[in-house]
C-alpha cells in the first residue's frame, strides 16, 4: 500500500513538475522565436524602401540580397553586401517569384532565407535576408532546454524520490507501530483474561463453596483486574499523548519541589525494599511545562528504578542546570541493561527481561509514555548502563 502511494507521490509530483517545465521553456522559445521574426520583418521592410544599401552596418543585413525585375520578370539589378553566387541569386528570386504569399521563408542549399516582394508598374522588388544564424540559434535553445530540462527532471526525479521517502517512511512506521500496538495490546489482554476466565469457572464449579473458602480465587481475579485496568490507564495516556490536537498547558512551576515530593510519596516503597535514597536536587529550578506531565515521567523514573533494584541497594536521584539544559537523572543500583536493549527500552510493549517485567506487573508502557511527555516539552530522554553495575536514565529539558 505504501509502495503504491509512494509512486503515486513521484508521478504527481513529476507529472507538474514537467508541465511547469514545458511550460516555461515554451515561453522562452516562444518569445525568442517572435522576438527573431520581427526582427527579420523589420531588416525586410528597411531593405525594400531604403534607395540604397547604405545600411550594410547592420549585422542582420550583411548576408541580405536585392533584386529589381522589369514587368516582364527580367532581373534588372541584384545587390548584395557579399558574394554570392549567380545560381544562388537566381534560385532564390525563383523560389520567391513561385510562392504565392508575399512574405516567406525559403531554402537553398542549406541556407534559410527570407524574403518579401513588391510589385508595381515598374517591375518587381524582392528582398532578401539571410536567416541560418536564427535558425540555429532558436535550433540551439531547444537543443539546450531538452539538455537541461531532461537534466533538471532527473535530478527532481531523484529528490522527489527523497522525499517520497522522508515523506511517507515516518507515516509507514507509525502505522506499523500502530499495527504492532494493538497486536501487542491484545496479547497482553488475553493473559489476564484467561485467568480471570479460569478462575471463574473454579468458582463457578464449587458454587457451594463459601466466600472465604474461595477468596484465593477471587484474588487471583483482582489482581488481574487491576493489571487490565492499569493496561487500559497507559494505553489511554499513550492516545492522549499521540494526538497533535491535544496540546498539555504549560505553566511555570519549580521543578525541585515537584522532584523532592515526588521522592518523598516513595519513601515507604524504598523502605520496604530496603532501598537507600540519595537526593542532589538544585534548589529552585523553575521550568515552563506541564506539570502534572513531568511529574507522571519522574513516577515513571523512580518506580522504574525500584523494580529493577536489588534489595539493600541504591537509588540516586539528581536536578541540575547545566549550559542552559535542566538535566533529571535517576540512576539504580542493579543489573543494568545489555547495551542491545537500550535503544529498545522506550519502545512501546518492550521489555528487556520478559520475566522480571511480568513478576512486577509492567507491560513495558511505563517509558514510552515518559519519551512521549518529554518529546511533547522539545526535550530528550535516554539510558546509560554498566551491564552488572547500574543503570542511569538521563531527561534534559530547555531551561
Amino acid at each position: 500500500m505504501f509502495d503504491k502511494l509512494k509512486r503515486k507521490f513521484v508521478i504527481i509530483n513529476m507529472s507538474l513538475l514537467t508541465l511547469v517545465f514545458a511550460a516555461i521553456f515554451s515561453v522562452i522559445y516562444i518569445v525568442t522565436a517572435v522576438a527573431a521574426d520581427r526582427q527579420t520583418e523589420m531588416a525586410l521592410t528597411q531593405l525594400m524602401f531604403s534607395p540604397s544599401l547604405s545600411y550594410a552596418g547592420d549585422p542582420r543585413t550583411a548576408t541580405s540580397i536585392v533584386a529589381e525585375l522589369n514587368e516582364k520578370g527580367a532581373v534588372v539589378k541584384t545587390s548584395s553586401f557579399v558574394n554570392i553566387s549567380n545560381d544562388v541569386v537566381g534560385e532564390a528570386i525563383k523560389q520567391a517569384l513561385q510562392a504565392e504569399a508575399s512574405s516567406d521563408n525559403i531554402k537553398i542549399k542549406d541556407t534559410y532565407y527570407a524574403f518579401l516582394k513588391q510589385s508595381s508598374a515598374q517591375g518587381t522588388k524582392i528582398v532578401f535576408v539571410d536567416r541560418t544564424a536564427q535558425r540555429q540559434t532558436l535550433m540551439d535553445l531547444l537543443l539546450n532546454f531538452l539538455l537541461v530540462g531532461g537534466g533538471s527532471l532527473i535530478i527532481l526525479l531523484l529528490v522527489s524520490i527523497y522525499f517520497a521517502n522522508r515523506s511517507i517512511d515516518p507515516i509507514k512506521e507509525m502505522f506499523e507501530k500502530q499495527k504492532q500496538f494493538i497486536a501487542d495490546a491484545s496479547h497482553e489482554l488475553r493473559t489476564p483474561l484467561t485467568v480471570i476466565k479460569t478462575n471463574l469457572a473454579l468458582i463457578t464449579a464449587n458454587s457451594t463453596e463459601t466466600v472465604k473458602s474461595q477468596a484465593k480465587w477471587l484474588d487471583y481475579i483482582s489482581s488481574q483486574s487491576d493489571r487490565m485496568s492499569e493496561l487500559a490507564e497507559d494505553m489511554l495516556a499513550l492516545s492522549v499523548l499521540d494526538n497533535m490536537k491535544i496540546k498539555p498547558i504549560f505553566n511555570r512551576f519549580n521543578l525541585s519541589k515537584t522532584l523532592s515530593s515526588t521522592i518523598l510519596s516513595f519513601e515507604a516503597i524504598f523502605f520496604e525494599n530496603n532501598i537507600t535514597i540519595h537526593t542532589q536536587i538544585q534548589a529552585d529550578v523553575f521550568i515552563n511545562g506541564d506539570e502534572e506531565g513531568i511529574k507522571k515521567v519522574i513516577n515513571i523514573l523512580i518506580d522504574n528504578a525500584v523494580k529493577n533494584t536489588p534489595e539493600n541497594g541504591e537509588i540516586t536521584a539528581s536536578l541540575a542546570v547545566e549550559k542552559n539544559k535542566i538535566k533529571i537523572t535517576v540512576k539504580n543500583s542493579g543489573r543494568g541493561i545489555p547495551a542491545e536493549h537500550l535503544e529498545k527500552i522506550f519502545e512501546r510493549f518492550y521489555r528487556a527481561d520478559t520475566s522480571r517485567a511480568r513478576e512486577s506487573g509492567g507491560y513495558g508502557l511505563g517509558l514510552a509514555i515518559a519519551k512521549s511527555i518529554v518529546e511533547k516539552h522539545q526535550g530528550n530522554i535516554y539510558a546509560r548502563s554498566n551491564p552488572g553495575a547500574d543503570t542511569t536514565f538521563i531527561v534534559e529539558l530547555k531551561a
